[in-house]
């Protein structure tokens, strides 16, 4: 592989760029945190980035040791990438990004992409952790199903409908994510909400009362 360029400091976040800091290349640990990706997966969830250089960021990250593929023959369609410890590692920095970058969210996302397969690791950022009263939550997203829990007074995201839920809520991703950054109340939505509306509120709202 050709030398890659670097910031040349001996920094830990330099060195962090140097390796992470390239155009799409956390967007590709993004879908890989959400499960392992074919190359024709990555360029569906990644419009805009050529074959090429989505083939020179995999082998990067390969380099690197952030990411490994499976044992398919070279240019098979069963080929799949999947993070190593090192790149899941990065899990908190991606979470962390998108609760950052969440503020230049509240105008809807307009023209951009959206996929609602991004609705885990999006919540996950905004509510896990989040103090709440005990209950659980089974959310329909644009076909996508998350469930939303909360046990020993924190919050949890997972993918996929966990148990039995208290209340069921279906919605589009934008008015999920508008309710989790507290700019929109679960009531005003529009969402459609089964069962426990008052449980559903509280734990997809990050000011949840657990005083109450």
């Amino acid at each position: 592989m050709a030398p890659r360029k670097s910031y040349g400091q001996f920094c830990g976040l330099a060195r962090s760029l140097d390796r992470v800091g390239d155009r799409w290349t956390l967007l590709i640990v993004r879908e890989l945190l959400l499960g392992d990706r074919s190359f024709r997966d990555l360029q569906g969830a990644l419009s805009g980035i050529s074959p090429s250089l989505l083939t020179k960021r995999l082998t990067e990250l390969a380099h690197d040791g952030l990411l490994e593929r499976n044992e398919a023959p070279r240019r098979s369609k069963s080929v799949e990438y999947s993070l190593t410890d090192v790149g899941r590692s990065l899990e908190p920095v991606i979470l962390e990004l998108i609760r950052w970058g969440s503020r230049w969210m509240l105008q809807g996302p307009g023209e951009d992409r959206l996929d609602a397969r991004w609705a885990p690791l999006a919540l996950r950022a905004l509510l896990e952790c989040q103090p709440s009263r005990r209950g659980r939550v089974h959310l329909d997203v644009d076909g996508v199903d998350v469930t939303v829990r909360s046990s020993s007074g924190r919050r949890r995201v997972t993918p996929g409908h966990q148990g039995r839920p208290d209340a069921t809520v279906t919605a589009a991703l934008p008015i999920l994510l508008a309710i989790a950054a507290d700019t929109m109340t679960l009531q005003d939505s529009g969402a459609a909400v089964s069962g426990d509306a008052a449980a559903a509120s509280e734990l997809l709202t990050p000011r949840g009362d657990v005083g109450s």
